[in-house]
């Protein structure tokens, strides 16, 4: 997707059966993002928790530079379709949508 545009349509799959997926507008909001996610795992592994740590991120992606609303659909339901088609979770699955307005 990210070929067919001049926005940016980044994914990138770190653990397929992950339980935590995001899809963040912007370089800089997921980086956030993917970091938050990471240090609050890593806290809830550390006190007995059920968290893998980081391993609870499943991908890494961000949409920036004003992509179409079709290519938006058409990667939003590519990381759902990865977030669906891997391994059970006995606590389940989160997906954390973000888009920034600016007006």
């Amino acid at each position: 997707m990210d070929a067919r545009t001049g926005a940016s349509l980044k994914l990138t799959i770190l653990n397929p059966n992950g339980r935590i997926w995001t899809m963040s507008a912007g370089g800089g909001a997921s980086v956030i993002y993917a970091d938050t996610v990471c240090e609050l795992a890593e806290k809830v592994k550390a006190a007995g928790g059920t968290s893998q740590g980081v391993k609870d991120l499943a991908n890494y992606g961000e949409y920036s530079g004003a992509p179409s609303e079709e290519l938006t659909y058409e990667y939003s339901k590519t990381i759902l379709n990865l977030m669906t088609t891997g391994e059970l979770h006995p606590d389940g699955k989160i997906y954390i949508f973000n888009r920034f307005l600016l007006c």
